[in-house]
């Protein structure tokens, strides 16, 4: 005790310092400890729109903290807390996060991780593509860069089951010529065929939001070329493909898409 006394006497204010600097070590490791016992990586909010940047927080913590769908997320009093905010802004971001199909909020239970879904970005897409006057040619033109490489690769990567299943879905649009609905129902499926036989799952990612305007593009187009017009053009491109002729393939669709582009202009007029 006596060697303890005389070492505080002797060198008091570095040894002060150092049991300060041991509690903050202490204190930081504790936060992290417990931050990771939570999942949680919720820092306090940096100044600027709150509710815009606690749904970027929301994100970042449900992302990089691992959790999965059905997981509770912290309880509304504590997250508020460690972020520093009002709970009622914490629900406005919570709404916000609900709405981008981030989490779940049901009555009677806590806030959980919703389960994998691009339900809501597609339907905000859609919906926002569709206001635009222009939508109908703005798509054909998108789909005359992104659809050509999609037959390209298709007669690259092709397998037997995916020209099977293409040439199954010609069989059912020749058998039904008449009947217009089913007609344009093929049209769309064979599209998916195609982007399916690509073997790049992104192109279904990036076409699923347009599934609606297209399927809208498709009627206006074989209501002005006909249905004969558009067999031929699949059957053309899947001439190509059955051959693994990518630059036939390429060469098809852009034709196809052409006719589309000059009916849609033409139905404008």
């Amino acid at each position: 005790m006596d060697m303890i006394r005389d070492s505080l006497a002797e060198h008091g204010k570095e040894t002060l310092i150092l049991i300060k600097i041991l509690l903050q070590i202490y204190a930081v490791t504790y936060y992290i400890i417990d931050m990771k016992r939570t999942n949680s990586h919720l820092q306090p909010l940096p100044k600027g729109d709150k509710i815009v940047k606690l749904v970027s927080i929301l994100q970042d913590y449900i992302i990089k903290g691992n959790l999965k769908p059905g997981m509770e997320i912290l309880p509304e009093r504590r997250m508020a807390a460690q972020l520093g905010v009002s709970r009622f802004s914490l629900r406005e971001a919570l709404r916000v996060a609900q709405s981008q199909g981030l989490i779940e909020i049901r009555r009677g239970r806590k806030p959980r991780v919703a389960h994998l879904s691009s339900s809501a970005a597609i339907e905000i897409m859609s919906l926002t593509l569709r206001r635009s006057e222009n939508a109908l040619l703005d798509l054909v033109e998108a789909r005359q860069i992104l659809e050509c490489g999609i037959a390209r690769l298709s007669a690259i990567r092709a397998k037997p089951e995916h020209i099977a299943k293409m040439r199954k879905i010609m069989a059912k649009m020749n058998d039904n010529r008449d009947k217009f609905n089913v007609c344009v129902d093929c049209d769309t499926v064979f599209h998916e065929a195609l982007s399916e036989a690509s073997g790049n799952n992104v192109f279904e990612v990036m076409l699923k939001p347009l599934a609606e305007l297209l399927k809208d593009s498709r009627r206006k187009t074989m209501q002005a070329n006909g249905v004969d017009v558009a067999i031929r053009a699949h059957e053309a491109i899947l001439a190509a493909v059955e051959r693994h002729d990518g630059e036939e393939a390429e060469k098809q669709m852009a034709i196809h898409l052409e006719l589309a582009e000059y009916a849609l202009k033409k139905s404008k007029d």
